[in-house]
């Protein structure tokens, strides 16, 4: 274990709540997006709007899963536009999802990789 701890910055976190059964779908579109960092899935239960969306009277259910997922900046807009498309995120009731950019993030990075990126500098 080392005292050194390695700051990642330009790291985006984008998250997404959509309909229970999604996740494998925009996981999918994530991996296929060039996303290769772990994403994080859980089950959640919403609150408010639930009964009604606005004046289309469509019905919407209250279990949901949120995916979290860690990108590099540069790939942020290009994942954000998959997962977009693969969650259907443009019909009601089906989710949506928003990207924040992160200061640092502090994880393991193997020291090769760190190497090499302090080459590129």
């Amino acid at each position: 274990m080392s005292d050194n701890i390695t700051y990642l910055t330009d790291v985006a976190l984008i998250t997404c709540v959509v309909k229970r059964g999604v996740s494998d779908t925009i996981l999918k579109a994530a991996r296929d997006a060039g996303a290769i960092t772990g994403a994080v899935s859980y089950f959640a239960r919403g609150h408010g709007v639930r009964e009604r969306l606005g004046l289309l009277g469509i019905a919407v259910e209250a279990e949901k899963e949120i995916i979290s997922l860690l990108v590099s900046m540069e790939q942020q807009d290009t994942v954000f536009e998959a997962l977009h498309r693969a969650g259907n995120l443009d019909v009601p009731g089906n989710g949506y999802m928003y990207c924040t950019p992160l200061e640092k993030l502090a994880t393991y990075v193997p020291k090769d990789l760190l190497e090499r990126l302090e080459g590129n500098k």
